[in-house]
């Protein structure tokens, strides 16, 4: 597609659009070539003009462009791919994670005052993104805290997106599930992308 360069303008949004698309069937979305890309700008231009170049002597294949660089594109592409399953690998690593759940809660809540973001919610917050979706009772109760103070937290976690309703259509309702709202980013995936790391936490 970017050699047939179909469209006037735009045509390497749209060739990174299908080329995430394509990828989705083994990324399952939770890794982005395109992160890398955007990362390595310059390299990605250079190798993306060396694979359109022209064919280098006899023996840089039998078409009009050279195949050699080609091969490095693919090996180069293959390899930034890699980069960033071993990143998200990383950035899910459960034990980490957990850590930095337990960090954006307390830096939350006494950066910002807000009064339902309790150290004592950050073992339910961890179990329900480790573990999966549990119900809003089971929820509460593991908090360890009474039961009007314990759906105080609960709500305001629904509110801030850091738990989501989760379920079958039946209990979609009564069971919640980890989220991960854009202004959390900067404290539970550092580096996901440029603005996260200078995203305000509101």
């Amino acid at each position: 597609m970017a050699w047939t360069h179909p469209f006037e303008d735009g045509n390497g949004r749209a060739v990174r659009l299908q080329t995430h698309c394509a990828l989705l069937p083994i990324s399952a979305g939770l890794w982005s070539a395109n992160r890398g890309l955007a990362r390595n700008r310059d390299q990605y231009y250079a190798m993306l003009a060396g694979a359109d170049a022209p064919r280098q002597g006899d023996l840089d294949g039998r078409g009009n462009l050279s195949e050699r660089q080609l091969w490095a594109w693919c090996k180069w592409f293959a390899e930034l791919c890699e980069d960033q399953v071993n990143f998200m690998s990383a950035m899910m690593d459960l034990h980490t994670l957990r850590d930095r759940i337990a960090a954006y809660v307390v830096v939350k809540g006494r950066a910002e005052g807000i009064k339902e973001y309790r150290e004592e919610c950050i073992l339910a917050l961890q179990t329900v993104a480790t573990s999966g979706a549990v119900s809003r009772g089971d929820f509460v109760r593991m908090t360890g805290l009474g039961e009007r103070t314990g759906r105080a937290a609960l709500s305001r976690f629904l509110k801030d997106g850091l738990l989501r309703p989760a379920g079958d259509a039946q209990h979609h309702r009564s069971y919640v599930g980890i989220g991960f709202p854009i202004s959390s980013l900067n404290v539970l995936f550092p580096n996901l992308y440029p603005e996260a790391a200078t995203a305000a936490i509101d």
